[in-house]
Protein backbone atom coordinates (compact mmCIF):
# COMPACT_ATOMS: atom_id res chain seq x y z
CA UNK A 1 0.00 0.00 0.00
CA UNK A 2 0.97 3.69 -0.99
CA UNK A 3 2.17 5.71 1.88
CA UNK A 4 -0.37 8.34 2.93
CA UNK A 5 -0.16 11.62 1.00
CA UNK A 6 0.79 15.09 2.51
CA UNK A 7 -1.45 17.09 4.20
CA UNK A 8 -1.92 21.29 2.70
CA UNK A 9 -1.86 24.16 5.06
CA UNK A 10 -5.53 23.36 6.12
CA UNK A 11 -4.39 20.01 7.03
CA UNK A 12 -6.79 18.51 5.02
CA UNK A 13 -6.36 15.79 2.04
CA UNK A 14 -9.45 16.08 -0.47
CA UNK A 15 -10.45 13.06 -2.67
CA UNK A 16 -10.43 14.08 -6.18
CA UNK A 17 -11.78 10.74 -8.06
CA UNK A 18 -12.80 7.40 -6.56
CA UNK A 19 -12.92 5.06 -9.39
CA UNK A 20 -13.77 1.45 -10.07
CA UNK A 21 -13.38 -0.79 -12.69
CA UNK A 22 -14.08 -4.62 -13.46
CA UNK A 23 -12.46 -6.02 -15.73
CA UNK A 24 -13.65 -10.60 -16.25
CA UNK A 25 -13.29 -11.75 -12.80
CA UNK A 26 -11.40 -8.73 -11.51
CA UNK A 27 -12.15 -5.70 -9.60
CA UNK A 28 -9.92 -2.49 -9.66
CA UNK A 29 -10.09 0.90 -7.78
CA UNK A 30 -8.23 3.83 -7.95
CA UNK A 31 -8.44 6.64 -5.43
CA UNK A 32 -6.86 10.20 -6.20
CA UNK A 33 -6.18 13.20 -3.97
CA UNK A 34 -5.38 17.05 -4.14
CA UNK A 35 -1.90 16.33 -3.46
CA UNK A 36 -1.48 14.04 -6.57
CA UNK A 37 -1.74 10.93 -4.50
CA UNK A 38 -2.89 8.04 -6.43
CA UNK A 39 -3.44 4.61 -4.79
CA UNK A 40 -4.87 1.92 -7.09
CA UNK A 41 -6.13 -1.64 -5.85
CA UNK A 42 -6.79 -4.60 -7.56
CA UNK A 43 -8.52 -8.04 -5.89
CA UNK A 44 -10.45 -10.59 -7.46
CA UNK A 45 -13.21 -10.52 -4.40
CA UNK A 46 -15.30 -7.18 -4.62
CA UNK A 47 -16.44 -7.17 -1.08
CA UNK A 48 -12.27 -7.51 0.05
CA UNK A 49 -10.88 -4.28 -2.78
CA UNK A 50 -14.29 -2.47 -1.25
CA UNK A 51 -13.18 -3.47 2.46
CA UNK A 52 -9.66 -2.11 1.52
CA UNK A 53 -10.49 1.06 -0.38
CA UNK A 54 -12.79 1.79 2.79
CA UNK A 55 -9.43 1.34 4.65
CA UNK A 56 -7.76 4.17 2.70
CA UNK A 57 -10.54 6.51 2.91
CA UNK A 58 -10.28 6.49 6.90
CA UNK A 59 -7.03 6.94 6.87
CA UNK A 60 -7.31 9.99 4.68
CA UNK A 61 -9.62 11.24 7.23
CA UNK A 62 -7.37 11.24 10.04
Amino acid sequence: MAPLPTRGPSGRSHLLSLAFLRDGDEFFARIETNSGQITEFKNRALDQLLSLVAGELEDLLE
